[in-house]
C-alpha cells in the first residue's frame, strides 16, 4: 500500500545474494479504512493471488435501502 493510497506491485528476486526489486507499479487506487491497529491492513489476498478484498470507505449518500422477507417459507404453501 502506498502512501498515496493505492496498492502497487513489484517484482522481487530473492535468488542472488542481494535482494533485488523490480519497477514499482500501480494496480488501482482505494479508500482505505483508517487502520485502527499498527499491524491492520485495509485489504488482503486471496490463497490463489488472484483477487484482492479490500476494505474501504462507502459514501453514506451511495447507500441503498434493502427489503428483507420474512416467513417468505409460509408463502410457497399458497
Amino acid at each position: 500500500m502506498a502512501s498515496n493510497n493505492s496498492l502497487t506491485v513489484a517484482t522481487v528476486n530473492g535468488e542472488s545474494a542481494d535482494f533485488e526489486v523490480g519497477a514499482v507499479r500501480t494496480l488501482f487506487a482505494v479508500r482505505p479504512r483508517p487502520m485502527v491497529a499498527l499491524g491492520d491492513y485495509p485489504y488482503d489476498v486471496s490463497a490463489d493471488g488472484q483477487r484482492f478484498l479490500v476494505n474501504t470507505l462507502v459514501d453514506a449518500s451511495a447507500s441503498a435501502a434493502i427489503t428483507l422477507v420474512i416467513n417468505w417459507t409460509a408463502e410457497l404453501k399458497k
